[in-house]
């Protein structure tokens, strides 16, 4: 190429050194260079100019090349700091950079398939005058270039473009070796897909061809024929299911998977994904439970067959990696706008956990969280990265926290579409429990001493009165010093207790500690947790205290008979599934105080309602009380545990907004945000004398509506 020569006679004894690169260091536009880029990708060219033909030949060069970016000069200083003020203003009939700006617009630059800097290289001999200026001898060649990186010009020496050779060899090598690891790494989440599926494949395979094969064997007994039938029935719907998801994810990676808007009730969806699952968690002894968190709409438009099989494959997890425990669904509806109400169901399982590596592939199509997870429980990995294809299609997503031996809570948030005049309710529909919880009646029998340590009044009656109902015999302390010392007491003794249930949150000693504290000491009773953090680390911090099970206040009878009757191992039930809670549930109207929620958690039971509302009446000044006196000592775990007291209190009668504020309350607490806590607390006793208020009209039978309240019976 031709070599643009300037001039050695220009004088610039006049002008600072050039001032395009005072504002970075040198080589600093290297660090915004594409990773792909090397010297053969930048575009460049060289020229030869004298002083007077330079505008001439450089604005020819770029009408040449139509694919090289424009270049703006900004001042004349910028082009070298070789040409003298007095001959760029002689020669330009204009400025030249607006000349060239306004044949090539920058946009070009951003627009262009290259995005890469414009190197201009530009050979010239320095005289004394530029020598002073740049720093360099007289009798030096400088070879600086000019560049323009898509955002201001930079002057480079030489030598710095030896750096950015060397730079842009060592982004070249990087990348390569990127692109091989990647490209490893690729091959060996195929080989382990294509292993994984041989042996998803081949193991249903072996039994549909091994009972076949006895089939046809003569005088086969008919109880073998029908296991055997059942067996080929069951692996064949498993390649069935396994072809499916190989399908779908092909059509989700090609683009053409559909998803249609029906209308379709949620809660009939979970219970018959629950019905489903059902025998694998009983096979497991592992609990399946769900439950509404507040009110959810009856109907919602979505499409019921990919929903059904998102949850079924969620669900199924949960359940495939608890070893102990239960796995809980929990449904409700959150806004994030106020026109685009979402329905939420979370998973949340007591399983075997995840690392956060293992969370950062977990929904990469071709593997599951480690290979050894695949040995020891078996699929495809597949599931998971459908389920969340499908959960986007259908306007949402899946999130997921998890921890390593304490369990995961899978998220499935997803739109419902418009909900007016849709009903709801605030309890999941009858049929979605087993037929174990379903035959659970006030006839069912429980044989065994229990200890219940729970502090507050109101659920010591609840809970006591639920289980006595059952026949078992029932002892209470109101903390948890107490149960430790009468539990130890009672082995001691002639009659220990056949279970302990342990609330978690109580005064002296709290239930993480005192069960410890048990185990500790030779107790191998069961006991069971109960707790009203559904979803939070609590929950499985009272597996790793030495808890065989929890329970999520507040509390359901059915699920609480079921789980006292799994621990004891004595379940005797003689009667036919409940009746249908109504479906009446008006969040609108009800929110203070939802006496006909509140009726169907004591079973009907009036009397006993009326006497947890007054239990309530009269505990409720004394800690609001005490939450003013924790707040001023800044007594951190007092404060925390008043308000998760009150908030279950007032959550076993349906008073969402008390719950809502108690909770709130609770949270500060547990943050050590005394600040927060203290600008929640009015709001917290508001709605407390709001409820009180309306608790009061109920007891005297001045609630307004057909109910009239439940007059107090005598």
């Amino acid at each position: 190429m031709p070599t643009m020569q300037l001039g050695s006679s220009t004088d610039l004894s006049d002008h600072s050194p050039p001032t395009v690169c005072d504002d970075a260091p040198r080589g600093a536009w290297l660090n915004e260079l594409t990773p792909t880029a090397t010297l053969e990708h930048l575009p460049s060219f060289e020229t030869t100019a004298s002083p007077d033909t330079l505008t001439i030949l450089l604005d020819q060069q770029f009408h040449s090349s139509p694919d090289l970016p424009g270049v703006i000069i900004a001042s004349e200083s910028q082009l070298l700091g070789l040409v003298s003020r007095e001959m760029l203003l002689g020669q330009l009939s204009r400025p030249f950079g607006i000349e060239l700006y306004l044949k090539r617009p920058v946009r070009l630059l951003l627009e262009a398939e290259q995005q890469q800097p414009l190197v201009l290289p530009v050979k010239c001999s320095v005289g004394e005058a530029a020598g002073r200026a740049l720093g360099r001898p007289t009798s030096q060649v400088y070879e600086p270039i000019v560049v323009w990186d898509g955002k201001r010009f930079r002057l480079i020496d030489v030598h710095t473009l030896l750096i950015a050779q060397s730079q842009l060899l060592k982004l070249a090598n990087l990348t390569v070796q990127q692109q091989m690891d990647s490209a490893e790494a690729a091959n060996r989440a195929k080989s382990q897909f294509l292993a994984n599926m041989s042996h998803e494949i081949r193991t249903p395979l072996t039994a549909i061809l091994g009972f076949t094969e006895n089939l046809l064997e003569p005088q086969v007994p008919e109880v073998e024929r029908t296991a055997a039938l059942q067996t080929i029935l069951r692996n064949g719907h498993h390649l069935l299911q396994l072809i499916n998801d190989i399908l779908d994810l092909s059509k989700i990676e090609a683009g053409r998977l559909e998803v249609e808007k029906l209308s379709c009730s949620p809660g009939e969806l979970l219970a018959d994904v629950v019905s489903a699952l059902r025998v694998k968690a009983d096979a497991k002894r592992v609990g399946l439970l769900m439950s509404y968190r507040g009110s959810v709409p009856e109907t919602i438009h979505s499409d019921p067959t990919r929903l059904r099989q998102i949850l079924i494959n969620l669900v199924g997890n949960a359940i495939k990696f608890t070893e102990r425990g239960h796995v809980e669904i929990g449904v409700s509806v959150e806004h994030v706008r106020s026109d685009r109400p979402m329905l939420r169901v979370d998973i949340v399982d007591t399983g075997i956990g995840m690392t956060p590596q293992q969370l950062e592939r977990l929904f990469e199509p071709f593997s599951q969280a480690d290979g050894s997870v695949t040995r020891r429980f078996g699929g495809t990995g597949l599931g998971l990265s459908i389920s969340r294809r499908l959960a986007q299609l259908l306007g949402g997503d899946i999130a997921v926290t998890s921890e390593l031996d304490r369990g995961s809570i899978f998220t499935v948030v997803l739109e419902t579409g418009p909900l007016d005049d849709v009903e709801w309710r605030s309890t999941p529909p009858v049929g979605f429990e087993s037929r174990r919880m379903a035959n659970i009646s006030n006839d069912t029998k429980l044989t065994g001493r229990l200890l219940l340590a729970e502090d507050g009044p109101d659920n010591q009656l609840l809970i006591g009165s639920f289980l006595r109902k059952c026949g078992a015999d029932v002892t209470i302390v109101d903390n948890g010093r107490k149960a430790v010392d009468l539990a130890l007491a009672s082995l001691a003794g002639s009659a220990p207790f056949d279970m302990i249930l342990m609330d978690m949150q109580m005064p002296v000693l709290d239930g993480y500690a005192a069960t410890r504290e048990l185990r500790s000491n030779g107790w191998l009773h069961p006991i069971l947790a109960l707790t009203a953090n559904a979803m939070s680390g609590d929950r499985q911090k009272c597996l790793a205290a030495g808890c065989d099970d929890f329970a999520t206040k507040p509390i359901d009878r059915r699920k609480l008979v079921a789980q006292v009757q799994e621990l004891l191992s004595s379940p005797t039930s003689e009667s036919d599934s409940p009746a249908e809670p109504t479906n009446d549930f008006n969040p609108a109207t009800t929110d203070v105080f939802n006496w006909k929620r509140a009726l169907e958690r004591v079973d009907g039971d009036e009397v006993l309602l009326c006497e947890i509302a007054e239990l309530l009446i009269e505990a409720c000044p004394g800690w609001l009380a005490d939450l003013e006196q924790h707040l001023v000592e800044r007594d951190q775990s007092s404060l925390r545990r008043v308000a998760h007291t009150l908030k279950g209190s007032a959550d076993n009668l349906g008073a969402a907004r008390a719950v809502s504020a108690a909770d709130r309350l609770e949270i500060a607490a547990a943050q050590g945000d005394f600040d927060e806590a203290r600008s929640l607390l009015p709001a917290c006793r508001d709605e407390v004398r709001q409820l009180l208020v309306a608790l009061r009209q109920f007891l005297s039978g001045e609630a307004n509506g057909d109910s009239g309240g439940v007059a107090r019976l005598k």
